[in-house]
């Protein structure tokens, strides 16, 4: 049976004042080296136009299997890609994680 796909949902917030180098630095840097290392099929960014959540960016990774997202997890190259956004912003912005494995169809 073929791997179900995983979602890792990436939240975050930063002060409006952070947010063009932070975007810049997500689209430009962050992303392509995160699809390099990680292997996902996928990855695309959304910004809240309504709701009651605080945070204002959405970055949604697609991987093919849960194994592939796991191995990604435990991996240098994500080590690595957190010890760049903290040194870049970790001051500034909050994050939140979350993985979501498909359950249908």
């Amino acid at each position: 049976m073929a791997g179900k796909t995983v979602l890792y949902i990436v939240k975050s917030v930063i002060d409006k004042k952070h947010a063009e180098a932070f975007n810049r630095w997500y689209h430009e840097k962050h992303i392509p080296e995160l699809r390099e290392l990680s292997g996902c099929s996928s990855a695309r960014r959304f910004e809240v136009i309504d709701g009651e959540d605080k945070f204002t960016y959405m970055a949604v990774y697609e991987f093919e299997s849960k194994e592939k997202f796991l191995k990604y997890q435990g991996s240098e190259g994500k080590k690595g890609l957190i010890a760049d956004y903290r040194q870049n912003f970790g001051e500034i912005a909050e994050l939140q994680f979350s993985s979501w494995e498909q359950i249908f169809p």
